[in-house]
């Protein structure tokens, strides 16, 4: 009875025929070789461009944001001095319950129309995936925080003091301010004394921040 072709082991093939298996296998192996590499191509051309997009996006909707805020800010800040003028007349009138819930719907206004956020203390909670938005907290100055830079400030440096370093507020005023979220990449921070603050030098931090008076 003849063996069944299949179950003949390599080794009992032929030379010609191991040859033949042999070069057809590395053909494979090449081809295969060929078809990863350029799928690696395409999937990390693709995420260049995906990365690309969402670059372009963020930077619109950045845009946007900021062009939104800018158009908002005097409707609200011609509302909050008009409620201000109510509290303050309340006030003076004695109706003390009457001026606090004022007081307390103008701070909530200027959260949901402006997005006003109250003091983080820094600016840990974002990260580099962060890098371009603009943010309005609003702040009360101090001076004993600690903080690193001048001008463009690491991303952990306390934002109450900063104000005051920036000379944006002073120690005890309550202010509004705009912060933009930087690439620390690249940044030099260097320490000075401003308004009686002394900021630290600092070598790198993955990113950092500015503040400007709204």
């Amino acid at each position: 009875m003849s063996a069944d072709p299949d179950l003949i082991s390599l080794d009992e093939l032929p030379d010609d025929a191991r040859e033949l298996i042999a070069n057809v296998e590395r053909s494979i192996a090449e081809i295969r070789e060929r078809a990863d590499r350029q799928v690696s191509g395409i999937r990390d051309e693709a995420e260049r461009e995906c990365a690309a997009i969402r670059e372009r996006a963020d930077a619109e909707v950045a845009e946007i944001e900021q062009g939104s805020t800018r158009e908002l800010a005097p409707l609200v800040r011609e509302l909050v001095d008009s409620l201000r003028a109510m509290q303050e007349r309340h006030t003076r009138e004695g109706k003390l319950d009457e001026a606090l819930a004022i007081r307390a719907r103008v701070r909530q206004l200027r959260g949901d129309l402006l997005g006003v956020r109250s003091d983080p203390g820094n600016l840990t909670e974002f990260t580099v995936a962060d890098i371009g938005r603009v943010l309005l907290y609003e702040v009360v100055g101090r001076t004993d925080g600690s903080l690193w830079g001048t001008d463009i400030y690491t991303g952990d440096s306390r934002l109450t003091t900063v104000v005051v370093h920036a000379g944006i507020l002073r120690e005890g005023e309550r202010g509004l301010v705009r912060v933009t979220i930087l690439d620390g990449d690249g940044q030099t921070f260097e320490g000075t004394t401003r308004h009686g603050i002394l900021s630290y030098d600092y070598g790198t931090y993955p990113f950092a921040y500015r503040v400007e008076r709204v």
